[in-house]
């Protein structure tokens, strides 16, 4: 995933509706007319739900014996050449999926992000069967646009079987999701409550493209909103917002798709209105575990993140989602890549 200057991930030509105006005007301009794009654009978007997921995840073609490319690609930043690095996981796991029986599910899931991915460009994946045994299958997934390998992944699945021993931690204790806000009510509402003030315009760019495919409602909307520092941790309810099918392999990828989201957000939570001025921040890797395959991504699910330390340029996120019944049903971790300037 990429993030822009102010630590999020843009979705919409919020510079096509404030380029050239003072603080003022672009807090008058949003108001009175700016949210038309993001109007415009949410409803393309909505309209293309079912495209993004099932296109996306679905309908790799399948060029030769394991290898395949990709049909849709959707962008980390409008209007910017970068795909998303969520989707590239999520392709990854649908071409490895399609040279496996079905009885096989993946439980491990390691990727390295090497370059970025390019829309412009269909992604070819070219799947190396590295094992298949009676309980466990490993693939080897590289991702190539122009002759280079951008991203590479290995994922091993595993039949189901006997559960011999079963231990999970407590889900934490939050709000249910149907008391919250989602991320465009909470825009929306921050700047209804200062509409004068010019750093609202800020909240803007907090409107990802995701939220327009998924319903996604901080538990802790200050941290969400970013006005101070706080630790690093983050926690959201998300779901898809239409039914995605029953299709096993579907709420897996789309698991995957949304847990590379909010991951190095996370990590910059501690140094909101410090003296850093971030430059670049990317995803260099991740890792995901599922415990469960059973879940439904168009049901509620709680998402949390942590960063428990960053040095050398880098920062180590990790995740943990939950089903509304209290089951973990997948880990995460991330590294990410941090540089800027101190002003």
């Amino acid at each position: 995933m990429t993030v822009n200057d102010s630590g999020t991930a843009e979705s919409f030509s919020y510079r096509a509706c404030t380029d050239g105006f003072s603080k003022r005007e672009k807090t008058m301009r949003i108001l009175n007319g700016g949210f038309t794009c993001v109007r415009r654009f949410c409803e393309s978007m909505n309209k293309s739900l079912r495209l993004e997921l099932v296109e996306t995840f679905l309908n790799l073609d399948r060029v030769d014996a394991n290898i395949y490319r990709s049909k849709h690609l959707i962008p980390g930043i409008p209007d910017n050449p970068r795909v998303y690095g969520g989707q590239v996981v999520g392709q990854a796991m649908v071409a490895a999926t399609k040279t496996i029986d079905d009885a096989y599910h993946p439980h491990s899931v390691h990727c390295y992000f090497i370059l970025g991915a390019d829309r412009n460009m269909p992604i070819i994946y070219s799947v190396e069967r590295v094992r298949d045994g009676n309980s466990f299958c490993t693939r080897f997934v590289k991702a190539i646009q122009n002759g280079a390998n951008i991203f590479t992944c290995e994922i091993s699945f595993q039949k189901d079987e006997k559960q011999w021993i079963f231990h999970q931690t407590t889900m934490p204790k939050v709000p249910r999701p149907e008391t919250l806000l989602s991320i465009r009510e909470l825009v929306e509402q921050e700047i209804r409550n200062d509409p004068t003030y010019a750093e609202r315009v800020e909240c803007l760019r907090r409107m990802e493209h995701l939220p327009t495919t998924f319903d996604i409602r901080p538990v802790e909307p200050a941290k969400y909103l970013r006005k101070t520092a706080t630790e690093a941790s983050y926690m959201c309810w998300v779901k898809a917002k239409e039914p995605i099918g029953d299709d096993t392999r579907l709420h897996l990828c789309t698991a995957a798709f949304i847990s590379d989201s909010c991951m190095v957000s996370t990590a910059l939570l501690p140094h909101v209105g410090g003296n850093f001025s971030l430059a670049m921040a990317v995803s260099l890797d991740h890792s995901m575990w599922f415990h469960d395959n059973k879940f439904r991504m168009d049901e509620w699910m709680l998402y949390e993140t942590n960063s428990r330390v960053a040095a050398g340029s880098r920062a180590l996120i990790n995740g943990r989602m939950w089903s509304t019944d209290g089951k973990l049903v997948l880990s995460t971790a991330q590294e990410a890549l941090i540089r800027g300037k101190f002003v």
